[in-house]
């Protein structure tokens, strides 16, 4: 995704109702963000561990995962993992 010239990784300095305040290469601009977007936004920033966030300078859409991060303890293991283990 970041071989693309127009994504950048922007820091986050304001979130409001409708949009986000974000800042890259010394440009702070504003987001106008749709109700959809800033719920997801919203729960974005609450689970994010730092304040950035990639987006696109030239539609200026921010990309926002909301998958929750997985942990190799809670994996299942594989019949051959289960396997070994036995030996």
């Amino acid at each position: 995704m970041f071989f693309n010239k127009d994504l950048v990784l922007a820091s986050i300095k304001a979130v409001g109702e409708d949009h986000a305040i974000v800042q890259y290469q010394d440009k702070k601009v504003e987001v106008n963000l749709s109700s959809e977007e800033a719920k997801e936004f919203h729960q974005y920033v609450v689970h994010q561990e730092n304040m950035l966030v990639p987006m696109n300078i030239k539609t200026q859409k921010l990309f926002v995962d909301l998958e929750e991060p997985w942990y190799e303890q809670e994996l299942k293991m594989s019949p051959y993992q289960k396997n070994k283990d036995l030996e």
